[in-house]
């Protein structure tokens, strides 16, 4: 079963989902996935393999729109920032057969007034 752990990195909470496995007589634990900063809107969504299609065609086409894939991670239920896209991945891991996409969003800016 996978939960859910923090990790602070150069000032920063960020969190990962982990799951815990018995090799050999020792307890190690297993990566998952990267939640970025905010565990309840992930920024690395599991992605069916009919998804990762849809989304390698509309993006070699030159048609997908950050409101394209908003809706349809919401469709799958899964939470979403809907923050301004600076970029997505796609990805696929070879040793655990499954397909994922990242989001990253464009920095917010704190302007200080003197």
């Amino acid at each position: 079963m996978s939960f859910i752990r923090q990790i602070k990195q150069r000032g920063k909470i960020y969190y990962e989902e982990v799951e815990n496995e018995w090799i050999n007589g020792k307890c190690v634990q297993k990566h998952i996935r990267s939640l970025g900063t905010d565990p309840k809107n992930p920024t690395t969504i599991l992605i069916e393999p009919v998804h990762f299609s849809y989304l390698a065609l509309r993006l070699m086409q030159d048609a997908l729109t950050p409101n394209d894939l908003f809706e349809m991670l919401e469709n799958m239920g899964q939470p979403i920032r809907k923050d301004e896209l600076k970029k997505i991945s796609i990805n696929y891991d070879f040793e655990k057969k499954t397909y994922s996409v990242s989001l990253s969003y464009k920095k917010k800016i704190k302007i200080q007034t003197i």
